[in-house]
């Protein structure tokens, strides 16, 4: 069955969405994420090529990192969308796989996007993107999670690192934009692709308790927390989400989740 052709935005600027295969984790620690705003970065910023130089391939107007996707709004600059996104997503899948000695992307199919025509939806855009972490009960504020682009907002006078000050709507100042972003989003976005599916930590320490009974599980001998972390991942807690819950290393739940 043919794919649907990509709905292109008369303004230029989208919401993009990367999500990883089987809604698993893209990123496995912050040098993975920093390695990935560096990216991001890279493509925001003006390059000489035999002493021309040259725009850059994108502007940036938010981003945010979760475990196992990451949200961008983004303008055109010198490519089209898909090549930027093409040389973004190529570059991070070059570096995962040279650090962790894999093969393959670790994305699922091709990048997710909905074209953003107007100021209202653009600002909504802001303060879900930024929310996401809220959302997912990961952080209880904007300022305690540092992976998204909130705090080059909240820093008004302080040197743009990846966003651009040039926002896409003349008359939206950048101080006023924090001031929506920072307002409660809960009832906004019904409709964005998101992951809605992704359980909650609040909800993956409820499904953990029920299978440890009250204990920790810790308690348990290795074959029994096996099989717990076996049950916990087939009832939808991710792996990353559960090393972070259980302090149990990351590498120790990939690997018991694996074994036979």
């Amino acid at each position: 069955m043919p794919r649907k052709n990509r709905v292109l935005s008369p303004t230029g600027v989208y919401h993009v969405m990367l999500r990883g295969v089987n809604r698993n984790v893209i990123f496995f620690c912050d040098k993975d994420r920093e390695r990935f705003v560096k990216i991001l970065r890279k493509v925001t910023s003006c390059f000489k090529v035999a002493g021309e130089l040259y725009p850059p391939y994108c502007h940036i107007h938010a981003y945010c990192l979760m475990d196992n996707h990451v949200h961008l709004l983004i303008a055109e600059g010198s490519e089209s969308i898909s090549a930027i996104m093409r040389r973004i997503s190529v570059a991070y899948v070059m570096y995962l796989n040279n650090r962790y000695l894999r093969v393959g992307t670790p994305f699922q199919g091709r990048f997710q996007s909905e074209p953003v025509c107007d100021k209202d939806y653009f600002v909504k855009l802001l303060r879900y993107i930024h929310h996401n972490p809220i959302k997912a009960e990961m952080v209880s504020s904007l300022d305690d999670y540092p992976w998204s682009s909130w705090h080059e907002y909240k820093n008004v006078m302080a040197d743009v690192d990846v966003c651009t000050h040039k926002l896409p709507y003349g008359n939206l100042s950048w101080a006023e934009i924090c001031r929506l972003v920072r307002e409660n989003c809960e009832h906004m976005l019904p409709n964005t692709p998101i992951d809605s599916q992704r359980m909650s930590d609040r909800e993956a320490v409820a499904v953990l308790d029920s299978l440890c009974q009250g204990k920790s599980i810790k308690d348990f001998s290795k074959a029994e927390r096996k099989k717990i972390i076996s049950q916990a991942l087939s009832l939808g807690v991710m792996k990353l989400q559960l090393a972070r819950i259980t302090e149990i290393p990351y590498s120790t739940i990939v690997y018991q989740s694996k074994k036979k």
